[in-house]
């Protein structure tokens, strides 16, 4: 079994060291690096290896996302005329494509879906000027279209195509559900003080919020639109980042200072995060980690690392 997080000083995970960067100082910004990520169910332990740059460049990389089939990473990227748009890093050959691509607005949050023959079934959230910002949806190269109804200012938003979808409204730090044809307004509205960091869970027809406490403490929390339940699984770590994500296996993983950490959510008997690996930045040119995606199949992990 997994040692206690709290408690352990040494764990027999090995985390190989990264890629560095060499050459000048970097300007700031934010890149994204891919960890290959192991499982082993015997001994319950995760593995994580050698870091790989997908990004490496002055300018903003940030909001990785897998495609459903592991094999294609999503992320947006100011490289065009310093608006962001939707880039495609393919992980069997480490090419590099682009998917959206508008002069006048940006893109933030892409979402994949199902796979289609040509390309992917994304979402994202486009900027439409202050305070309209919408969540859209496109086929590989055809034109957009809206993904839901809602004229709430979406700022990232979580999708559950049997249910609907939870959208974290701008400026507002507030969640309000929109059901599978229907549209969200105020009499939709979830729940206040949570922050960004919202997903639909694997194996479950359900959600995860933060949930953020008057006294400090971030609660990550199932939401059921079923039945409109709330449910408190985990808080986090006083110093750990608010952006989390699931795996597959149901287990929730953060970064708390220069460890990632996990937590098994089908195990009860789990109280606190455990320790999965220590993790540092992949070079002297960065600062601290933020947002993390798991690929679907458990394989890999991706990290936003800001420059200094």
């Amino acid at each position: 079994m997994p040692h206690n997080y709290k408690n352990s000083t040494l764990v027999g995970y090995a985390l190989l060291t990264g890629l560095f960067i060499s050459g000048s100082i970097q300007a700031a910004g934010f890149d994204i690096w891919l960890y290959p990520l192991a499982y082993n169910e015997a001994e319950q332990q995760w593995h994580l290896g050698e870091a790989k740059a997908v990004t490496e460049r002055d300018g903003y990389d940030n909001q990785p996302s897998f495609s459903p089939d592991g094999q294609n990473l999503l992320f947006i990227s100011d490289r065009v005329d310093a608006q962001n748009d939707i880039y495609q890093y393919r992980l069997d050959n480490a090419s590099l494509s682009q998917l959206t691509f508008t002069p006048e607005q940006s893109e933030y949050s892409p979402q994949a879906y199902t796979t289609v023959a040509n390309g992917v079934h994304i979402k994202y959230v486009v900027e439409q000027g202050v305070p309209h910002q919408s969540i859209w949806q496109q086929n590989a190269n055809t034109p957009r279209q809206r993904a839901i109804n809602s004229l709430i200012p979406a700022g990232y938003f979580a999708s559950d195509e049997r249910l609907g979808t939870l959208i974290w409204a701008r400026y507002a730090y507030s969640l309000y559900f929109e059901p599978v044809g229907e549209t969200a307004d105020e009499r939709h509205f979830v729940v206040a003080n949570v922050g960004r960091s919202i997903h639909a869970i694997p194996n479950d027809k359900a959600f995860s919020y933060l949930h953020k406490q008057l006294d400090g403490d971030r609660i990550i929390k199932r939401y059921s639109p079923l039945d409109n339940s709330h449910q408190r699984l985990i808080a986090l770590p006083p110093s750990a980042s608010e952006d989390y994500t699931w795996s597959q296996g149901n287990w929730l993983f953060n970064i708390d200072g220069g460890d990632l950490v996990g937590w098994q959510a089908d195990q009860h008997t789990q109280p606190e995060w455990q320790l999965v690996s220590p993790i540092s930045p992949p070079s002297a040119d960065y600062l601290s980690p933020s947002r993390i995606a798991i690929s679907p199949d458990n394989k890999h992990l991706a990290v936003v690392w800001q420059r200094k």
